[in-house]
């Protein structure tokens, strides 16, 4: 009998081995680490920078993810349009957690800190998903046509459809359509603004790229005003009592006031999809030239090697 235990414990040994060979394990990040995050698609790596400019830790990505999100701050889930599914790890331990299968054509994943939920939105099936912390499917619902796009506010997610000309507003529990916008073909990017108002950008379709952004009323859904900006507005971020916007037709970010005045315009980067705000910086990402650029007081202070192609950036503070 001692013998058979024996065997037993050997083949559930070598199991438990190959199955931790085919898990990649990434450089732990420490959990009081703040940073901001350089998810790079060109040559799939994420470039860990500190509050100095220095990146001090990169995941070389043996997959090619092409977007990520962070859950409770102390995970990452790593997602890529022609990926069967999308990965969780933990930050603090650089290990795979779990995975989700959720089909080729995830365009975009977002994390809900109320309900603990992640969402995730499918391009090739027109759907929106939601999985709790542990990637259980909680909901799913149908939209329009490629959605991408998406933001959280007051219990409701935004979804920009990309190919269509309709915005959805689910609730965010449910995932049950409450509302629907009409809105421009192409649109991107987005931000809420004095709690009444969202203001969308986008590219643009065909040989008429799009150098608007459009203002809705957050009750109403109607477009109710919009700015004048550079080419192809598509990346934001909201600070204090400014929105910085970034065209990345035109390489060009915009310091606009919460009135829809645009105070100042700098151009930067090759080619810019990304700007979020760390610590006292306005952070850029650079896609053709590979460099992240922290920006004060208008003036680029720190410019940053990162890896190639710098598409999005994910900023964890006060960890």
């Amino acid at each position: 009998m001692r013998w058979r235990k024996l065997i037993v414990l050997s083949l559930l040994s070598f199991v438990l081995i190959l199955t931790g060979c085919g898990q990649k394990n990434y450089p732990a990040i420490s959990n009081n680490q703040d940073f901001i995050a350089s998810v790079n698609i060109q040559a799939p790596s994420i470039s860990f920078i500190n509050d100095q400019g220095k990146v001090f830790s990169t995941w070389q990505l043996e997959e090619g993810y092409t977007g990520a999100t962070l859950i409770n701050q102390q995970q990452i889930l790593l997602y890529g349009f022609q990926l069967k599914k999308a990965v969780v790890y933990s930050l603090t331990t650089g290990k795979q957690l779990y995975s989700i299968d959720t089909g080729v054509g995830v365009t975009n994943a977002i994390y809900d800190e109320i309900h603990n939920q992640i969402y995730i939105a499918n391009g090739k099936t027109n759907r929106v998903a939601a999985y709790n912390e542990h990637g259980k499917l909680m909901a799913d619902q149908k939209v329009y046509n490629y959605p991408m796009a998406m933001l959280i506010h007051d219990n409701q997610l935004f979804v920009v459809n990309y190919k269509d000309t309709k915005l959805s507003i689910l609730q965010t529990k449910s995932l049950k359509p409450l509302k629907e916008w009409t809105i421009e073909k192409s649109s991107n990017g987005m931000v809420v603004v004095n709690d009444d108002q969202l203001w969308l950008g986008g590219h643009g379709e065909g040989i008429k790229p799009n150098s608007t952004v459009d203002i809705f009323n957050l009750e109403s859904g109607k477009k109710i005003s919009q700015i004048k900006m550079p080419m192809m507005p598509v990346g934001f971020v909201k600070n204090d009592n400014r929105v910085y916007v970034i065209s990345h037709g035109d390489s060009v970010l915009s310091e606009v006031t919460l009135d829809g005045k645009i105070k100042h315009e700098w151009e930067i980067g090759a080619n810019p999809f990304s700007v979020n705000v760390f610590k006292n910086f306005v952070a850029v990402a650079g896609y053709d030239d590979h460099h992240i650029y922290f920006l004060q007081n208008g003036k680029i202070v720190k410019t940053i090697n990162v890896g190639k192609g710098p598409f999005q950036l994910l900023v964890r503070e006060g960890s």
